[in-house]
């Protein structure tokens, strides 16, 4: 869960993983151009962004509560059952294809060094050794996979080597721009991509006025791509139990946030302060 644009007046807006890999995919299938490597094969990568957190449907249903009394997000969880919950997404996205629990899984490998790395700066001991197993556990998952498909045809191209890179960074810069939306976090960014010769791209996003970005180089297709997502408008911030959340996201009213990604050329304000 993600909880977005909090006020003085006004509780957060709380948006699903689901909502939020939904505007994942909106980024993705608009994803490539003369300049940029498009995903292929297109199918399996856009489910592959569709369904990467689709483990967090239970929890996203039923969420609990930090220990301030706030909804709990994606990242504040307990690593036992943040690491079950991408075991969860993983199995998820193999159930449509192998290839796509691939680029699911390693995906998520790299989310967990990520991860192992701050448990460490924190000295979790405990948290870093399940976070070790966990990434060794995906690369394994990963390898086989690899070895299963390798006489497939329809992934000779895209198991190793730039097909591969491009896909997983699809599947990265997709997931990434979703998430600096729906959790309101801090612009500019910078996005790693690959070229359509295979040649490594960097791309700078900047937050303007009025929910529109600036990606530059231009990585999608046409001048432009309109995105959104849903949440839900809670009346407060903290709760006295997770039963009172519930109670409260059911009875919530449910917004749109929209967003649309620009041509560096397009005109617009930067944000103060954000880009």
């Amino acid at each position: 869960m993600f909880l977005h644009g909090e006020s003085p007046h006004a509780g957060p807006l709380a948006i699903t993983q689901a909502s939020h890999a939904w505007m994942a995919w909106q980024i993705a299938r608009h994803w490539g151009n003369r300049r940029f490597a498009r995903p292929a094969p297109a199918a399996e990568v856009l489910a592959a962004v569709l369904l990467h957190d689709s483990g967090w449907t239970a929890f996203d249903a039923a969420p609990a509560l930090d220990p301030t009394g706030r909804p709990r997000t994606f990242d504040a969880m307990e690593t036992p059952v943040h690491l079950e919950i991408w075991r969860e997404s993983v199995h998820r996205a193999a159930q449509a294809s192998r290839y796509t629990g691939l680029l699911v899984a390693d995906h998520h490998r790299m989310l967990a060094a990520r991860k192992l790395a701050d448990l460490e700066a924190r000295d979790d001991a405990e948290g870093a050794a399940l976070t070790r197993g966990f990434a060794a556990e995906m690369a394994a998952t990963v390898a086989t996979w690899e070895t299963d498909l390798a006489s497939d045809p329809r992934y000779e191209h895209a198991l190793r080597g730039p097909g591969r890179r491009a896909n997983a960074m699809v599947l990265a810069a997709a997931d990434r721009i979703s998430v600096w939306l729906c959790a309101g976090m801090p612009f500019p960014f910078e996005l790693p991509a690959v070229g359509r010769r295979g040649e490594e791209l960097t791309v700078t996003v900047r937050l303007l006025v009025g929910g529109r970005l600036r990606l530059d180089p231009w990585p999608l297709e046409g001048r432009g791509a309109a995105v959104h997502c849903e949440g839900r408008r809670l009346s407060g911030a903290r709760f006295g139990s997770a039963a009172e959340l519930h109670d409260a996201l059911a009875d919530a009213p449910v917004e749109r946030l929209r967003f649309e990604l620009l041509r560096a050329s397009a005109s617009g304000a930067t944000r103060p302060g954000r880009g």
